[in-house]
This record gives C-alpha cells, sequence and structure tokens, in this order.
C-alpha cells in the first residue's frame, strides 16, 4: 500500500515537471525573450496592497538592480530608507514591450517605459524648500529637530512631487539579452539609457547630481 501511494506521488511530481518543461519548450525564443524582459521589468512595479492593506505574497517587487547606488549612498546617510524611496520612484511606473529580435544566444526586445521624472520632482521640491525656508515654521522645524528634521521635510516634498506624477516622461529602448544556462537574462547593470528611462529621463547612474543638492 505504502509503495503504491509512494508511486502515485512519483508519478504526479514527474508529471507537473514534464508539464512545465512542455509549458517551456512549446515557447518560441522570442515569446521567452520577452517572459524574461517582463519579469525583469515587473520587478519595478510597486505591489497593491488588497482591501486589507496586505500586500501579494510573492512580488516580484524589489529589482536586484536599481541602478542609483551613488544616489542612495547619500541619501542613506540621512536616514532615507531605500524601498520607501524606491516606491515612491515607481508609483507610477508602467510599461509596455514590443517584438523580440533573437540572433543565436543575443536577443533585443523594444519597451516603452514611462514614469514620472526623479530629477524634475527633485527640482520642484527644492523650490518648494526654499520657499519654507524663508517662513516661521522652517525656523522651528529646525529649533525642534534640527538639520535632520529640515532633510526630512524636503524628502517628504521629493514624495509628494513624485506621487502626484506632475512630469511623467515615456522612453523607447531597447533591451539586450543574453542566452545562458538558466535562459534569457537581461544586461542591465551600468546600463545609462535603461536607468534613465525608468526614472523618466534621471541619470541616476552618474550620481542624480540633484541628489547632492538635496543633502545640502
Amino acid at each position: 500500500m505504502l509503495r503504491r501511494d509512494f508511486l502515485r506521488l512519483f508519478a504526479a511530481g514527474a508529471l507537473a515537471i514534464l508539464v512545465g518543461f512542455g509549458a517551456t519548450a512549446c515557447k518560441s525564443e522570442a515569446d521567452q525573450v520577452r517572459d524574461a524582459a517582463s519579469a525583469l521589468l515587473e520587478s519595478y512595479v510597486v505591489p497593491v496592497p488588497n482591501e486589507d492593506g496586505e500586500e501579494p505574497e510573492d512580488p516580484a517587487w524589489p529589482a536586484a538592480d536599481f541602478g542609483d547606488a551613488p544616489t542612495m549612498e547619500v541619501l542613506e546617510k540621512y536616514g532615507v530608507f531605500a524601498d520607501e524611496w524606491h516606491r515612491h520612484c515607481f508609483k507610477n511606473f508602467s510599461y509596455e514591450l514590443g517584438e523580440a529580435s533573437v540572433d543565436g544566444e543575443s536577443a533585443t526586445v523594444e519597451a516603452t517605459i514611462t514614469n514620472t521624472s526623479l530629477s524634475a520632482a527633485l527640482d520642484a521640491a527644492g523650490a518648494d524648500f526654499t520657499a519654507f525656508a524663508e517662513t516661521q515654521e522652517s525656523e522651528d522645524t529646525y529649533a525642534q529637530g534640527g538639520k535632520a528634521a529640515l532633510f526630512s521635510h524636503l524628502v517628504d516634498l521629493v514624495y509628494a512631487h513624485l506621487d502626484a506624477n506632475e512630469s511623467p516622461v515615456t522612453t523607447k529602448i531597447s533591451l539586450a539579452l543574453t542566452k545562458g544556462d538558466d535562459g534569457w537574462v537581461a544586461n542591465v547593470a551600468g546600463n545609462e539609457e535603461f536607468f534613465s528611462a525608468l526614472y523618466g529621463g534621471s541619470n541616476v547612474i552618474a550620481g542624480l547630481a540633484s541628489a547632492e543638492k538635496i543633502a545640502e
């Protein structure tokens, strides 16, 4: 009896593996390329909580590489949490995939990316903060919490402009992928064009010059 149960379980498991393999094998190379590109871009889509405020258990978020290490190095010194920052940066992020082109173990897929401009949000927040600095409220804020409190207020202004999606930018890019032992992989590390598109035309790889201003 135990042997028969074991054989049933083994057969069910083997069938599941074969079905999964068959689904992949039936897909064209172009479809597999688009799937890999979609998986990458999905990792930049902020999870949407349900009515109970619970997020999906297995979202693609967060991405493995946000391309903004120099920017975060500056911001984290002032108590800015990377996850919160990126959630605001990508709150309005969306994408569409076009056709894939495959040449041996190399491929490209066209992608149209739309997101609010981070650099525009920083500039707008900077202008707001300049006006705020002339008020009694800014003096009270500084008296209560020092520079840290002022910086926190500035970051809140940035978040407000990002959330408002005041400066959406749509960019078309060609995403390069290569085929390895584990399938198709997008090559995005250090790709200025890719990350600029993700942030609405903002060069975060170079450290986002405005990020230095935000910390002054």
